[in-house]
Formats: structure tokens, sequence, C-alpha cells
């Protein structure tokens, strides 16, 4: 007869905690993440730029768990120009970058860290082709600012319970996905 009492007892308990568990979830989908980074490089441009390099992205693309993998993918087009006393010699730039998402509680932000070249593609002068040599330069300087600069902040008026219980970050095609995490 006890028994009778403790086992519908322990599956509400079970069934209250997993829907508070749904509903304590937060997911940032690719968008939001394209929009934030977007910004971000754009206040950032004067420091992509050096001297008399000019360097300015016009397109982002993000893909976040491209082929269920743990990364992010960044394909940004752009122009870097190089400004002589006479001339403007532009070439554009088509890089494909991946790196690793990061959740930093103290700051509540995504950064990407571990950023590698996989892709570039320049079209200067009538060449078009693979430049991933002449792109260690560019590399350097996205590196400076993505690796540096959060690429999201989390909402922390909706979401605050982030940076007071532990959470996990996973990673899933289009979205990361936080919830509590006690143990692994």
């Amino acid at each position: 007869m006890r028994n009778l009492f403790v086992y519908p007892l322990l599956l509400l308990a079970s069934l209250l905690l997993t829907a508070c568990a749904g509903l304590s979830q937060y997911s940032v989908s690719e968008s939001e993440i394209e929009k934030s980074l977007y910004t971000l490089l754009e206040q950032k441009t004067p420091q992509l730029s050096q001297g008399l390099v000019q360097t300015r992205i016009d397109n982002l693309r993000l893909a976040i768990g491209p082929d269920n993998r743990q990364v992010v993918r960044l394909d940004l087009q752009g122009e870097t120009a190089i400004n002589a006393l006479v001339a403007r010699f532009p070439a554009r730039l088509d890089l494909v970058i991946e790196g690793r998402p990061v959740y930093d509680r103290q700051q509540n932000a995504i950064y990407l860290r571990d950023l590698n070249l996989l892709q570039s593609k320049v079209n200067a002068f009538g060449y078009q082709g693979d430049m991933s040599a002449a792109s260690v330069g560019m590399m350097q300087l996205v590196r400076a600012v993505l690796e540096n600069q959060p690429v999201y902040r989390l909402d922390d008026s909706r979401y605050g319970w982030l940076t007071k219980a532990p959470i996990a970050m996973d990673i899933t095609p289009g979205r990361l996905v936080f919830s509590p995490r006690f143990s692994d």
C-alpha cells in the first residue's frame, strides 16, 4: 500500500523537474549571433585597418554546428585595400574561418576561440584564387578582435539564472543551447 503513494509521488516530482528544466533553457540562434557579430565587426573596423591598409567586411554568414561538429563557421567577404599616394589597390577577400564557441559565465557572454582559417580566396588585379599565405595578416587582425571581444552577450534581464547556476552550453545545428547542469 505504501508503494502506491511513493511511485506516483516520484513520478510527479520527476515531471516537475523535467518541466522546470525545459523552462530554464536558453538558446541563441545563428541569426542572433550573426547580427551581434556583424555589429561588433563594424565597430572594430578601425582595428582591422593599419596604416595605408584599409579593410572592411561587407558580408558575414555564420553557421553553428555545421556537419554536427562542435564549432562555429564564419564566411566573411570584404575588401582590403592599399591606399598609396597616387592610387588605391583593392582586393576582394573571401575567408572561411572556424572557431570554438566558449561561454564566459562572469561576462555572461559568448566568445569565439581557437580560430582557424579554412579557406581564403582573393580577387585582385585580375587574379582569382587561393591566397592563404597573404591572408595571415588578416587572420591575425580577425583573431585579435574575435578572440578578445564577446560575439554575443546573453540577456541578463530574462536569464539572470545563467550567472548564478552551473550551466552547460550545447552546440546543436543552428543554435547554442544553455541549460542547468549540476553534474556530468
